[in-house]
């Protein structure tokens, strides 16, 4: 009997394994686990409502772009746990995440791909936009601090600045997203005639009709956003970052040593920046923790509390929302079976 290959996705997982025992190691395993041992549960799982509340606020934050009557706030919260699942189990910067979050928004709200794609487009903007401006205020706050070393600061100055900059034109480029209509006529009528060389009674202004239609509506989506829709999207988002800090720093104060908020708040926004890296390993095991462990040691934080403060959060928005995400994926499957048995 032949053996199956081993997958890329369980060579990333291995590499990934060896990352984080290496990590272990030189974190010293000892004093993780007796800095672990000294854990006040009690507050510790107050960090898994707030994750809770993250996703909600995140949910909310699309649910108030997408518009769709058809759509509860149920049916989004349930598609945002699948695209979880399919962002901690496929690595790919969140395309594959956001491509369930079309897919199934389409089946369940039946409306058109372009309308779905808009809502995920501007939301996944608004996403960046507030990340910049929150790290922007965790910066303001640690310049006083005379303990925070400038380079960390520095550092975070350049990528909040960046990502504002990257932000703010890709939402100028998405409401006058019209302006591109004649670009994307051109390239539709090519890609028709590249498919007629090979099939000579292909149509290719049916294709130029239907890309353009499709184009058309993602443009009317964008545009019937009202702005205080987007202003409110906006607070909600960023109220979101503001709460997802508080987990690690809640795991600090659970661990009997606290550490300032305005330091976990910029570490904790600038690390979810590292998982959009498509590095390729599921769950960026290892990854993650390494990026979050040395960023705490950077603001002075010893290792072994940074390591333990940093695994504790992993427990929640790594494998407490793998857990809920894969349930939610199951039940999509099911109601996927179920709907194509009565076809």
């Amino acid at each position: 009997m032949r053996r199956s290959p081993i997958s890329l996705t369980n060579i990333m997982l291995i590499v990934g394994a060896v990352i984080f025992v290496i990590y272990l190691y030189l974190a010293d395993v000892t004093q993780i686990v007796a800095t672990i041992l000294s854990l006040d549960l009690r507050i510790a799982l107050t960090a898994i409502l707030i994750d809770l509340t993250c996703i909600g606020l995140f949910v909310l934050g699309w649910y108030l772009l997408l518009k769709n009557p058809g759509m509860s706030f149920k049916d989004c919260f349930e598609i945002v746990l699948v695209s979880i699942f399919g962002d901690l189990m496929i690595p790919t910067a969140s395309i594959s995440g956001e491509f369930f979050r079309v897919s199934l928004t389409v089946k369940r709200g039946k409306i058109q791909i372009s309308e779905a794609a808009a809502s995920v487009l501007l939301h996944r903007i608004l996403l960046a936009l507030t990340f910049g401006v929150v790290l922007l205020v965790s910066i303001f706050n640690l310049v006083g601090d005379q303990t925070a070393p400038f380079a960390e600061i520095y550092a975070l100055g350049a990528i909040a600045i960046f990502d504002l900059g990257f932000g703010i034109a890709a939402m100028y480029m998405a409401l006058r997203a019209d302006l591109f209509e004649r670009t994307v006529e051109k390239l539709a009528i090519k890609i028709g005639g590249f498919f007629k060389r090979f099939r000579p009674k292909y149509d290719p202004e049916k294709l130029r009709d239907s890309i353009l239609g499709g184009f058309r509506t993602f443009v009317q989506a964008i545009k019937s956003v009202k702005p205080n829709t987007f202003i409110l999207s906006f607070l909600v988002l960023t109220a979101r970052w503001f709460l997802i800090a508080m987990i690690p720093y809640i795991m600090f104060i659970s661990l009997g040593r606290p550490v300032s908020y305005w330091v976990v708040l910029g570490v904790t926004v600038f690390v979810s920046m590292v998982q959009m890296i498509p590095i390729g390993i599921p769950g960026m095991v290892g990854v993650m923790e390494v990026s979050m462990t040395a960023f705490f040691m950077g603001f002075g934080i010893p290792p072994a509390l940074a390591a333990s403060a940093t695994i504790l959060t992993r427990l929640v928005i790594f494998w407490f929302e793998l857990v809920i995400s894969a349930f939610a994926a199951s039940l999509q499957g099911v109601r996927g079976l179920r709907m194509s048995n009565k076809i």
